[in-house]
């Protein structure tokens, strides 16, 4: 614990206009790579994330993306740097992994990492994160129910994939053999390249400017700030230790209706100015794909403690310093291999935020926060489209119910906590699947009552324009629904069915593995309200 001010070897003024410069920088990878992607879930929705990290693979700055991809950069930059040490980087040079298990999420999460230079050697790197639409695996989209992460899609331990600039073709060819509809994900690559080669270009500007002493000292000083300023948020929350529990629905292969295996257990230790968060209790790693490997507990965890920041602490590793993280290998929260693990970054991580927050909130002055709707609300499609004559996949994610606070009521329809991508128009769906999009809307009264409301869940139904097209859902909050806070209500449950083109109407979970969808059937999707909050 340090309680002394952060005194800073470079002035004020240049370390606040280098640390603005460095989220500049970030903003501007994004927006390349949004400009120049293929597929929709890119360069509309922004399911990516982009950052600038220090040597020891440390996050430095980062933009405003998907918190679940960034705070688990960390732990891919290292998994990078332990297979291919400092002194085997080489200008243009870039590394790619999706290895949940030296570091990565799951594997549509590709992240790339390109190194930037001073005269001294390596001083860091630029490093994107991407959902990629399809990586290949048992089900379009490479996002469904499966029982082995070798079935989910393609796993990529770090692999140099640039070597000064120039594409490793047999790398490329390996890779887009075996992924779906390869020239559009070729296309996303391409400019996930030149996403990382911006944030160079940008940072090697910098050093140009200050020199590459004064850039590698900032870089060091601005992780120092921001673990100060979570340290003197921590230190105004009351020593203790508090515990919540909690159930998934589910892992697409059972259900727990809260009596089940599927159980969530973390015991949060605030000591100080320091949080110690333990998952002891939780249940062990499910044979469906909920499981979330250490970095997405981990990234959880970081999240929470920016969060109580307060929304002023710029994210970077130093802001996760004062977190330490205990997870039983081989459970929910860190599993090993080969459990599959596709929803434990989509629906896991968002669960765990909702799971400490809730043990939190006596600690909290203001009676803590609703739980949300607790998922990145995934669903996948596939098939051939006849009318183009071409084959299509499509991935998207859809909002659902904020918690409400004493700050107000939660927000409707939006993604929340771990997530950050954006709505995606109906007309680019439309325009890249055979399906029309028949409603989409708020649904009515599902958030919990309370002195304010929890936010409303989405309703999005779809009807198929073609035979033949796979579906998958994953998805939560089917069986438990959002707790309310203060004394607030839960949120209305999530549903989901298929309403066949003969009326027949069958329903479905919220994990559904694949199913298949013929023309004039149609999907409904009804995403969770979150929590009220007050009496």
């Amino acid at each position: 614990m340090n309680d002394a001010p952060l005194e800073l070897e470079s002035d004020a003024v240049t370390f606040e206009v280098v640390r603005g410069g460095l989220v500049a920088i970030c903003e501007e990878m994004r927006t390349v790579m949004t400009s120049a992607a293929f597929s929709p879930l890119l360069s509309l929705s922004s399911d990516l994330s982009c950052a600038l990290l220090d040597q020891y693979g440390d996050v430095v700055a980062q933009g405003n993306d998907i918190p679940v991809h960034l705070g688990a950069m960390p732990f891919s930059a290292k998994g990078m740097l332990a297979r291919f040490p400092l002194d085997e980087w080489r200008p243009g040079d870039a590394v790619l992994a999706n290895d949940p298990y030296s570091g990565g999420s799951h594997l549509p999460d590709m992240t790339l990492m390109t190194p930037i230079f001073d005269d001294a050697g390596v001083l860091g790197f630029a490093a994107s994160r991407v959902h990629w639409p399809d990586i290949g695996g048992a089900s379009p989209g490479s996002s469904a129910v499966t029982d082995e992460i070798v079935k989910e899609g393609l796993r990529i331990p770090p692999v140099r994939v640039l070597r000064a600039g120039v594409m490793d073709e047999g790398v490329a060819t390996l890779l887009f053999a075996n992924v779906r509809v390869a020239e559009d994900r070729r296309g996303d690559f391409q400019a996930q390249i030149a996403c990382n080669r911006r944030g160079v270009e940008r940072v090697e500007a910098l050093v140009a400017r200050y020199g590459g002493p004064a850039i590698r000292r900032i870089l060091a000083e601005t992780q120092t700030y921001s673990e100060r300023l979570v340290e003197a948020a921590l230190a105004r929350i009351a020593d203790g230790t508090y515990a919540a529990r909690q159930h998934l629905d589910g892992d697409g292969y059972i259900e727990d209706r809260g009596d089940g295996p599927l159980v969530l257990a973390v015991a949060v230790t605030k000591r100080g100015r320091r949080l110690e968060i333990d998952f002891a209790g939780t249940g062990p790693q499910a044979r469906g794909p909920i499981n979330a490997p250490i970095s997405v507990t981990a990234s959880a965890c970081y999240y929470l403690a920016l969060a109580l920041g307060g929304g002023d602490v710029p994210p970077n590793s130093g802001a996760y310093r004062p977190v330490l993280v205990h997870a039983p290998a081989g459970s929910l929260v860190n599993c090993v291999h080969p459990a599959p693990v596709v929803s434990g970054n989509t629906e896991m991580s968002n669960r765990l935020v909702d799971l400490m927050f809730e043990a939190l909130a006596p600690a909290m002055a203001a009676g803590g926060i609703g739980g949300s709707y607790g998922t990145a609300g995934v669903f996948a499609l596939g098939g051939h489209d006849t009318h183009r004559d071409r084959r299509f996949v499509h991935l998207e994610t859809i909002g659902g119910g904020m918690g409400a606070s004493a700050a107000g009521p939660g927000l409707d329809g939006h993604r929340t906590h771990m997530g950050n991508t954006m709505n995606l128009p109906i007309e680019a769906s439309e325009a890249a699947m055979p399906l029309l999009i028949e409603r989409y809307e708020l649904v009515e009264d599902s958030g919990g009552t309370g002195r304010h409301r929890g936010g409303l869940g989405v309703r999005r139904v779809l009807r198929a324009l073609d035979d033949g097209i796979s579906f998958s859902l994953l998805f939560e909050r089917a069986l438990h629904a959002a707790h309310g806070a203060a004394g607030g209500a839960p949120g209305r449950t999530a549903r989901f069915h298929v309403e066949r083109a003969d009326g027949r109407i069958e329903p479905l979970s919220s994990k559904t593995e694949a199913g298949r969808l013929e023309a004039g059937d149609r999907l409904w999707l009804e995403t969770a309200g979150g929590g009220g909050w007050g009496r």
